[in-house]
């Protein structure tokens, strides 16, 4: 119940296609402007959110392709998935989006990227099938509005059908909580060499 004492409406959820990746990566890219990983990445404030929304249009091609993008009828939110087998990327997937990665974010600061994308990939678990949800996103001015929820219920629906893990990684030790409620809990916490923390997150199937 809301404090007005109306029942909030559960955002409709869609699958996000080509037609969305324009405005869901200027959407990404201010929901995480202060993500300490972003921060990390691209210490530039002025440059940080142009610099993001590129990196996502990189992202959208990597999961339009391989995995599930989900967002609301208001393009308010994006949830990214990659299914079971489809993370890591094959290493000419890799050297496909380094051009790209070089655009977006400058030849200089590409290999503090490729060092942060190597760490996160080395706190995977191995030897199990999961779903990995890559970016979870909502615009500011919307969170807490149970949209972040919805987006995420599609694909942990298939766990549960199917028997199968989730998996993901977050640099805002707030999260946890948001993730706890729905199974998530932390399978490892480590530190990106000179960066933040970083807590890898793990949910079986119920």
């Amino acid at each position: 119940m809301t404090d007005s004492g109306l029942i909030k409406a559960t955002p409709a959820v869609r699958t996000a296609d080509g037609s969305d990746v324009h405005q869901l990566s200027e959407m990404l890219a201010r929901a995480f402007a202060s993500d300490s990983i972003a921060k990390h990445v691209l210490p530039d404030d002025s440059f940080r959110q142009q610099g993001l929304n590129r990196v996502y249009r990189l992202y959208f091609k990597v999961f339009l392709r391989h995995g599930a993008c989900y967002t609301n009828t208001g393009l308010e939110g994006a949830a990214l998935w990659l299914p079971p087998g489809k993370y890591p990327l094959s290493l000419i997937e890799h050297l496909s989006l380094l051009p790209g990665m070089t655009r977006a974010l400058g030849l200089w600061k590409v290999p503090n990227a490729l060092g942060v994308l190597n760490h996160l990939e080395k706190m995977h678990p191995i030897d199990r099938k999961y779903w990995y949800l890559g970016v979870l996103g909502v615009e500011p001015s919307r969170q807490r509005n149970g949209i972040g929820n919805a987006l995420i219920q599609p694909v942990l629906g298939l766990c549960n059908k199917d028997g199968v893990g989730a998996y993901l990684e977050t640099g805002t030790e707030s999260n946890l909580a948001f993730y706890a409620t729905h199974g998530f809990m932390a399978m490892h916490e480590s530190r990106i060499p000179n960066g933040p923390r970083v807590w890898g997150l793990w949910r079986d199937p119920s």
